[in-house]
């Protein structure tokens, strides 16, 4: 199988630090879009412990040598039978703190300042500065007449996320518990590859897959207007006369459109940009909404044996991934959204890899469609 090499199926489960052999089974899930993955773990009564596992207990599952969470036990159900006592874990991303807690008093951010920063500042300010926080995209920094104030009884990821969302950017974790601030720049590639052939020759690597299309929430023109004052400049009312700026600016009048040549064009889409666009900002708003639609439209999901993609490399949401799969005609480069890792003691290690359009959370112009089919798709059978 591509992709699969020695060890590629290992998994420790650690609770409080200690490995932790007392476990059955057990799922986890990581995705592009979301803060904090999540990992179910059944685990039976050990002998002398009958219940080892609690609420709030630190946990980590390391996949391959790789940490693929990072948190703590967030709930626990079991059935008591005579025949037998298991136990079921939901285990979430050490980020979920962040997720869950209000980020309280003390929240006004003075621009010019970045992301990163507000990230860093709101953790700390909320006691979490336990999570780091890695910026893979470096976003504009916020400018004049963005003033980053948040409320007490907020949440923080609301908080940051939506002024993530100015910056057309997601907040996602790592695996080790800390944020990162990412957007699909279509640079990172996985060095493996999806394929099932018709035949079942050697090069097919996928177990079983599944795919989904709609265009429930796409449109084939997206357009996004400009609502700001141009300069952008704030408390211009009480300036002196003669200073340039006194004057709030007439409105901006940019106008940004993405087009979706996979959809009739009967579905449109407009939107206001709000606070924070300029320059050339309207159109990549307007393609970033295009394109985060089609990663909710488009699924197509292969199981593979193992855990890696490659050396040292878990399959991981954020990397573009070659597909060919004859049954659903594709033969494409598409952008791997999510995944979910599977093990139990009785069968071998699974990973599901959900897949989007190559565009998909990205500020990047749709491809051209081929004869009617989506840019994701071939025009013809795949190979």
């Amino acid at each position: 199988m591509a992709g699969l090499v020695s060890g590629d199926d290992d998994a420790v489960v650690k609770i409080n630090g200690a490995a932790f052999n007392g476990w059955l089974e057990f799922t986890l899930d990581q995705a592009f879009d979301e803060a904090a993955g999540t990992a179910t773990l059944t685990f039976t009564e050990q002998p002398g412990n009958p219940f080892p596992i609690q609420v709030g207990d630190e946990a980590e599952i390391i996949l391959a040598g790789i940490p693929g969470i990072t948190g703590n036990v967030r709930e626990i159900e079991t059935d008591h039978e005579w025949a037998s006592h298991t136990f079921q874990a939901t285990i979430r991303d050490r980020t979920q703190d962040f997720v869950q807690s209000t980020i309280g008093p003390g929240h006004n951010y003075q621009p010019p300042v970045t992301l990163k920063q507000v990230l860093e500042g709101t953790l700390g300010k909320m006691g979490l500065s336990k999570i780091r926080v890695t910026d893979e995209v470096s976003p504009e920094p916020y400018g004049a007449g963005e003033v980053l104030a948040g409320s007490i009884d907020d949440r923080g990821f609301n908080f940051a996320d939506a002024w993530a969302q100015k910056r057309q950017v997601v907040l996602n974790t790592d695996g080790r518990g800390n944020l990162v601030i990412a957007r699909n720049e279509m640079k990172k590639r996985s060095p493996s590859a999806l394929i099932k052939m018709f035949e079942d020759g050697p090069s097919n690597n996928v177990k079983r897959a599944h795919y989904r299309t709609a265009d429930l929430n796409r449109a084939n023109e997206t357009n996004c207007n400009a609502q700001k004052s141009t300069n952008h400049t704030r408390h211009w009312e009480g300036r002196p006369k003669g200073d340039p700026d006194a004057q709030s600016g007439p409105l901006a009048t940019a106008k940004g459109t993405a087009v979706d040549p996979a959809i009739r064009p009967e579905l449109k889409m407009h939107m206001r940009a709000g606070k924070g666009i300029n320059g050339q900002s309207p159109e990549r708003s307007a393609r970033w909404v295009s394109n985060v639609a089609k990663a909710r439209d488009y699924e197509y999901t292969a199981t593979v044996q193992g855990f890696t993609m490659g050396p040292g490399q878990l399959w991981w949401p954020g990397y573009l991934v070659a597909v060919v799969d004859q049954h659903c005609r594709i033969s494409a480069e598409l952008f791997i959204q999510k995944v979910k890792f599977s093990k139990s003691r009785e069968g071998g290690a699974t990973t599901e890899i959900t897949c989007a359009p190559k565009e998909a959370f990205s500020e990047q112009a749709s491809g051209s469609a081929a004869d009617g089919r989506t840019s994701e798709t071939g025009a013809g059978d795949a190979g």
